[in-house]
């Protein structure tokens, strides 16, 4: 595995960490794959290390290419730095689909909270938009995302039938970012009639990443089912993008609504 941390812009410290595997040789039956972006949370102020390269190592386990992007953050975050900083990571990435044996129709990404906000913003808004983005405890409103950055757009109301297939996952008690953020993204995106897919727990907090006890603090309450969402989300994708075909390829997406 090549694993490299690129500079995207040196002033803001935005930086594309990457985490390629090798294709052929050992690994005869895959000759290209699928990528991830994972964008952490953090209000704006930070990006958080539990939400990211913890997160990159479970898409990495089933054959991704992987991706942790560190955008504009504090006053570095002036809208639209986060954006532009994703439009670059993209950018470079579909750059580099040959040289990193990447799909280039099958490149998703995944966003917590703020980072959830700036996936929201690819889907909807970029002219690099992804094939697919995952959504946890995402901010989409106004007046969630104004609390974190003021100059910010709510993205709820920018889905169209161009915003690319979606799957959300927040819990219904989130005292950071209430559950209408989910709910108002994913009727948005059912009228547009653009495809998703949504778990919306019953109890759990805010910000609960993998929710594996390595990034969890002790004594929280949280539904159980709640770890699910990871290898939910691995299934969904192959809904989306396919799996490996085991002969060199990829399957076809498992639901033509897609």
């Amino acid at each position: 595995m090549i694993t490299e941390i690129i500079t995207l812009n040196k002033t803001r410290n935005v930086t594309l960490t990457t985490f390629i595997q090798p294709v052929e040789g050992e690994f005869k039956n895959i000759k290209k794959r699928p990528a991830i972006i994972i964008i952490p949370g953090g209000g704006y102020q930070m990006c958080s290390e539990r939400e990211a390269e913890i997160i990159a190592f479970e898409y990495l386990r089933v054959g991704y290419q992987a991706f942790v992007l560190r955008y504009s953050v504090k006053k570095d975050a002036l809208w639209p730095n986060p954006l532009n900083d994703y439009e670059q990571a993209m950018e470079l990435i579909r750059s580099k689909i040959n040289e990193w044996n990447i799909y280039e129709d099958k490149i998703a990404v995944l966003g917590f909270s703020a980072g959830g906000h700036l996936a929201s913003a690819a889907a909807t808004i970029a002219n690099n938009k992804p094939n697919a983005a995952l959504l946890g405890y995402a901010v989409t409103t106004e007046d969630t995302v104004h609390e974190c950055l003021p100059t910010a757009p709510s993205t709820w109301d920018k889905v169209d039938k161009n915003t690319c297939p979606c799957f959300i996952f927040a819990t219904r008690t989130d005292d950071i970012v209430p559950i209408t953020n989910s709910l108002k993204f994913m009727n948005a995106l059912d009228k547009a009639g653009v495809a998703f897919e949504s778990h919306i727990y019953g109890y759990g907090p805010h910000g609960f990443s993998s929710c594996k006890s390595a990034v969890m603090a002790p004594n929280i309450p949280f539904c159980n089912r709640i770890p699910q969402w990871v290898d939910d989300s691995i299934e969904w994708l192959k809904d989306v993008f396919g799996d490996f075909d085991g002969s060199g390829g990829m399957t076809s997406p498992r639901y033509f609504s897609y």
